[in-house]
């Protein structure tokens, strides 16, 4: 069986019974890239990481790994190895046992599995606790034992189902700092489930955000962040304002659009430019917003451009910065996320009457609708394109 990890999903699709799990996904995913699948529970991602590993079969579609099919193998002949989201250790096994467990299944004489679960141990800094059962352990090492578990039958694919998700936040990001670490020193795949944005875009080269078991867009964790290709991306990555309006008019390199409140918004176009009397969807950066309160009266904001007057809804301090909720009437509440310095020379507070305002050139235009638009992504980044994915 060939070493590689370079993994594509051929027009996958999946149901359960008349429940459709996975519909037609086709996606590439390179060898030793690390890949993160998102989305909300229900959307297909644990579906698509049990077919991959074996533990589920495709209704239709191929699944390839090295570049051959795997579909009817079992999981122990696909060069995968899984690590579950309730790690599903031995309470009965010494940590030294539990990590050999796998070699012992295999075969492996007892002096060579332990000197293998030794050197595993170290990479995990757990050698000093091989002699300790599971529940004398911490949640985090615990999750470094099942790690170990998954790594030491050397896969060339690692699947990991929601592994952070069972521990508390501080042990959450210096975990996710071990699982970039590791994979970047062992240099194979691995593929993680995961419905946080923030977990996702920290560790992942690439992420394939999902909803209703498609893909709403396969991207570099930068691009799905700042460049969006729908509104439902940009809304669920969190860190976006979604704006919609119909086309009134085009000039050079921007539009601008009239919602229907009658509010005007303009955006850059770096290709077509949408036609008049279009119905369009942009989005602007949550940091990109400047809020201030509102001096004069509502009238006066007019029809001035990137401009959108409402009441303060909620107030969260987020340490570096802090997060204003405003109601604008008629539409969907907006958010500013202001510099913490910025908030404490002009503070708000609940309930004020304020303005947000943003820069035409830090808008968005979107490709697609309110829903899904997932028939193509575009080219990944120069940067990123050895360690990225696409889809269809």
């Amino acid at each position: 069986m060939a070493a590689s990890g370079h993994i594509e999903l051929r027009s996958v699709t999946k149901r359960f019974d008349q429940t459709l799990a996975v519909d037609d996904i086709s996606l590439t995913i390179p060898h030793g890239s690390y890949c993160c699948l998102l989305g909300p529970s229900g959307c297909g991602k644990t579906t698509i990481l049990r077919m991959i590993a074996g533990h589920e079969t495709p209704t239709a579609g191929d699944i390839r790994i090295g570049g051959e099919s795997v579909v009817g193998l079992p999981p122990v002949r696909r060069g995968t190895a899984m690590m579950f989201q309730n790690y599903a250790l031995f309470p009965h096994l010494t940590v030294l046992d539990n990590v050999a467990f796998n070699l012992k299944v295999r075969g492996v004489g007892k002096a060579e599995r332990h000197r293998r679960a030794r050197e595993v141990l170290a990479q995990v800094q757990l050698d000093q606790f091989a002699d300790r059962m599971p529940a004398q352990l911490s949640g985090g090492q615990q999750q470094r034992v099942a790690l170990s578990r998954a790594l030491i039958t050397e896969p060339r694919v690692l699947l990991l189902d929601e592994p952070l998700s069972a521990l508390d936040e501080f042990l959450r990001l210096q975990m996710r700092g071990e699982l970039r670490r590791i994979q970047r020193e062992l240099g194979i795949t691995f593929v993680h489930v995961t419905h946080t944005q923030l977990e996702a875009i920290a560790v992942a080269d690439a992420v394939v955000v999902m909803e209703e078991g498609r893909i709403e867009q396969a991207a570099s964790a930068h691009e799905i962040y700042t460049l969006p290709a729908t509104a439902y991306v940009a809304r669920f990555m969190g860190g976006q304002n979604v704006l919609a309006g119909t086309v009134i008019a085009v000039n050079g390199g921007a539009v601008t659009l009239v919602d229907g409140t009658g509010a005007r918004f303009a955006t850059p176009v770096t290709s077509t430019a949408p036609a008049k009397g279009q119905e369009i969807f942009c989005c602007i950066r949550r940091d990109r917003i400047k809020v201030e309160k509102l001096r004069a009266p509502l009238s006066s904001v007019g029809e001035a451009t990137n401009v959108l007057a409402g009441t303060v809804h909620a107030i969260e301090y987020q340490g570096s910065y802090v997060k204003v909720t405003i109601d604008v009437p008629g539409r969907e509440q907006f958010v500013g996320n202001l510099p913490d310095h910025a908030f404490l020379t002009a503070p708000l507070d609940i309930g004020d009457a304020v303005v947000a305002r943003w820069a035409t050139e830090d808008v968005h235009l979107l490709t697609g609708d309110s829903t899904r638009t997932a028939t193509g992504v575009r080219p990944l980044p120069l940067e990123a394109q050895r360690d990225g994915v696409r889809s269809r």
